[in-house]
């Protein structure tokens, strides 16, 4: 996270009933649980005001600033594949890239300090970062820890650039870049079982600091310093998903919450594991893109669940891309 950025990450749980329906949400990992209804306060304290639809309840969602305006929004995870809104409202993905494999472990961090977040494929203790929102392969690639540590990410020194910490129970070991080499600072914060989120939760603070969730209460701290909390704040249910970021573009970050609204989610439909050949989805993307119609096919029965017919290569409606091809 660059300075007044975001996140929540790693979560262990405080207590079964919490372990099994309020997983924390992940700058860094995946924000967990499930529900395409977002809650969101952009200051402490009092209900949220904010509030948004996206994706589908089962969706893998990540957090982070993809354009560099200053205001944390959604992305969306099918596979290897990634569908990113520019705001926080309702609507389709104004982004959409693949990286990495579909098993892979996904974090979310402005690597470079460049003012946009990116992704980073974690493979056991190794890394592989890219710093810009589209396909390719790494930029950088480095190791820390061991391969089954808890990871956390945040900008710790203020740098503007965002690292790693490894959690292992209650210790934290604090990486100031994204190198391969031992933890620059080492802290103590909380139990060994807490939930804990991070950000940067006063204008004050230099960078990224931790915070320590129990229930719906959130224990804030503004240094990364063992230490009592200097803020306490209730937010949400129990049985929220939790996360955070900066929803109002002001250097702060805050909480908010995933819920699911309604009877429970199907089974996701997964996609096919990795996208086929062919240009990414857009209205411009027509029938001379592709060499045959099954090429054609391909490309429209991969992106029709998520994006429609995106590109209007079904004239007919009839499930059939472009059939005037060979």
């Amino acid at each position: 996270m660059r300075t007044g950025w975001k996140a929540a990450v790693c979560a262990v749980a405080i207590g079964s009933a919490v372990a099994s329906t309020a997983p924390v949400g992940a700058h860094g990992p995946t924000i967990g649980g499930h529900g395409n209804h977002y809650y969101l306060n952009d200051k402490f304290g009092g209900r949220a005001n904010m509030e948004l639809v996206y994706g589908d309840p089962r969706d893998v969602v990540y957090v982070g600033d993809w354009d560099d305006n200053g205001t944390d929004t959604l992305m969306v995870r099918r596979g290897n594949t990634f569908y990113a809104r520019n705001s926080l409202t309702t609507g389709n993905a104004e982004v959409v890239f693949s990286y990495g494999d579909p098993p892979d472990t996904v974090l979310v961090g402005d690597w470079d300090g460049d003012g946009r977040d990116t992704l980073t494929v974690r493979r056991g203790n190794r890394y592989f970062v890219k710093n810009s929102v589209t396909s390719g392969v790494a930029d950088a690639e480095f190791t820390y820890g061991n391969p089954d540590d808890e990871v956390l990410v945040g900008d710790w020194d203020g740098d503007g650039r965002d690292t790693l910490t490894v959690r292992r129970g209650s210790t934290y070991y604090v990486k100031n870049s994204v190198t391969t080499g031992v933890a620059d600072t080492t802290l103590v914060y909380g139990n060994p079982g807490d939930i804990v989120l991070t950000g940067r939760w006063s204008n004050t603070q230099p960078g990224d600091t931790l915070a320590v969730r129990r229930g719906n209460t959130y224990y804030l701290r503004y240094t990364l310093t063992p230490g009592v909390a200097d803020v306490v704040v209730p937010f949400g249910e129990p049985t929220d998903t939790a996360f955070s970021g900066d929803w109002g573009g002001d250097g702060q970050d805050t909480l908010g919450v995933r819920r699911h609204v309604g009877a429970p989610p199907p089974p996701a439909q997964p996609l096919p594991p990795s996208a086929p050949p062919g240009p990414a989805p857009s209205a411009d993307v027509n029938c001379d893109d592709f060499a045959t119609q099954a090429a054609a096919q391909a490309w429209f029965d991969y992106w029709f669940p998520a994006m429609g017919d995106v590109a209007g290569l079904d004239g007919d409606d009839d499930g059939k891309a472009c059939e005037r091809l060979p």
